[in-house]
């Protein structure tokens, strides 16, 4: 086992995020996961895989359950956000990802839930301020490689390029949700 602690899985939030919106029970989110687009889009998730996650999330504090006995079906443990669940899904709102990797699924979680809890133009302007340091600090490595380090003047090329064309993508994002216009 390693010594560092897991970071919490994005998909955590994730059903912080849809609980934050209403209580449920693990069927009801399992099937709003996979009807719900964009986010079914970016997961797939196994109903073990989800009610293990709701375990995890109650275990820790940040949900809190209540049995609904069924007369057709069984019991149901429906969920709710604690106060801890809620002040930890807005924590992780708030804050820009930390890797450029991340954007393509934990960003773009995030900015589902902030369009809809109103804060959409301040993440994605702390956004682009995280990935103009990315830019900035990678501009620096490379151009402190010497000519002669080619391979690592391209990996470095490729990662400028790649943070450069995220910040495109904010930039026009910033527009659409500003405009609620959809891209065209």
């Amino acid at each position: 086992m390693s010594p560092r602690r897991a970071a919490p899985l994005t998909l955590e939030f994730v059903l912080l995020g849809l609980l934050a919106e209403s209580p449920a029970h693990g069927y009801e989110l399992h099937q709003k996961l996979r009807k719900l687009q964009p986010l079914a889009l970016v997961w797939n998730v196994g109903q073990a895989q989800l009610y293990a996650l709701l375990d995890k999330l109650a275990s820790q504090g940040l949900l809190a359950g209540e049995v609904f006995p069924g007369e057709h079906h069984p019991d149901r443990m429906r969920f709710c956000l604690t106060a801890a669940g809620q002040s930890r899904f807005a924590s992780w709102l708030a804050e820009p990802v930390l890797h450029a990797r991340d954007l393509r699924q934990e960003f773009l979680a995030k900015l589902y839930f902030a369009r809809r809890h109103g804060c959409a133009p301040d993440l994605i302007a702390r956004q682009r301020a995280a990935c103009l340091a990315w830019v900035n600090s990678l501009n620096a490595q490379y151009d402190a490689l010497n000519p002669g380090q080619l391979d690592e003047r391209l990996v470095f090329a490729f990662r400028q390029r790649q943070v450069r064309a995220l910040l495109d993508w904010l930039e026009d994002a910033e527009k659409w949700v500003g405009d609620e216009q959809p891209p065209a």
